[in-house]
């Protein structure tokens, strides 16, 4: 991920706010002062493009045996011991809301969590979601039931005509996907949507107290929501935890070079400069990245 401050997110609204004073007064001068508003239009929707985490205290749930005893699902045996000996578990999902304006290409969303405090009280990561191999099945559109099995790790509940349409699958992923209507698991999510198109989806973390998603050419149109979920152990007693988000949305620099076309020549050195810079080493706020970092104190359900 490409490590974002706040400075850099502030910076970058500066930035954009700059630009489009100056390609405002370009394409009034261009059109005789009837003002086009194709290269600042495209400025302004980039401007109202707003991310933000919902509440992670919403689906903050602890997991125990006793919990999937009642609803019929087994703990493998490794899980049950260390529920017993060294870890309580829990499962936490994090909405992110982003409301982009009309017709802006993104060239990626990203967000990355991470869970405190470091040490001897660290907590561990031990599953994740969405990841990589979901792709396929996340593109089919529609909803499904997202829900944790005996090993807690995450699968999947389809509604049973599009699970008929699934025998493509490689063998890996169809072991994580069963029928809404009869997924023996303790479901958590229900009604999980992912509305970004036809993605790319990198992810890692588990083992570790922070993980990471990047979704590569993200489609997105007015208001979308994406749910992201963990499932994470501390050592048993443990009474809270620290959690920090960080989420952006890049918007294509190409996409947004060719809105400004008609006005690149006539703008300043700076401008210039950025926008042709080589895409390894823009980095910070010449990335024009749209954001949103948040960081809770949590107080952990017993």
């Amino acid at each position: 991920m490409h490590k974002y401050s706040n400075r850099d997110l502030k910076d970058a609204q500066s930035l954009l706010s700059e630009l489009q004073e100056e390609v405002f007064s370009e394409e009034s001068t261009l059109s005789g002062g009837v003002n086009l508003v194709v290269g600042s239009g495209a400025v302004e929707a980039l401007r109202r493009t707003n991310v933000s985490f919902g509440n992670p205290r919403n689906d903050l749930i602890r997991l125990t045996e006793k919990l999937f005893d009642d609803v019929r699902v087994p703990l493998n045996d490794i899980c049950k011991r260390q529920m017993k000996e060294q870890f309580d578990f829990y499962y936490l999902t994090l909405a992110l809301s982003i409301q982009s304006g009309r017709g802006i290409d993104f060239s990626r969303v990203e967000c990355l969590l991470s869970l405190g405090p470091k040490g001897d009280e660290e907590p561990i990561i031990h599953a994740i979601f969405p990841k990589a191999e979901w792709r396929d099945l996340l593109q089919l559109g529609g909803s499904v039931n997202l829900a944790l099995r005996g090993n807690l790790d995450w699968g999947l509940g389809v509604d049973p005509v599009v699970l008929n349409g699934l025998s493509h699958l490689p063998g890996n992923l169809k072991a994580s996907v069963g029928s809404s209507n009869s997924l023996n698991a303790y479901v958590t999510v229900p009604n999980y949507t992912f509305k970004l198109g036809s993605t790319k989806i990198a992810a890692t973390g588990e083992g570790h107290s922070d993980c990471f998603w990047r979704i590569e050419k993200p489609i997105l149109e007015g208001n979308q929501t994406v749910q992201f979920g963990i499932v994470f152990k501390v050592p048993k007693g443990q009474t809270s935890i620290d959690l920090t988000g960080t989420a952006i949305v890049e918007p294509d620099i190409s996409w947004l070079l060719k809105k400004l076309s008609n006005v690149f020549e006539y703008l300043s050195d700076k401008f210039k400069q950025l926008f042709l810079m080589p895409e390894s080493n823009r980095k910070g706020k010449d990335r024009l990245p749209l954001g949103d970092s948040e960081t809770w104190h949590l107080v952990l359900p017993k």
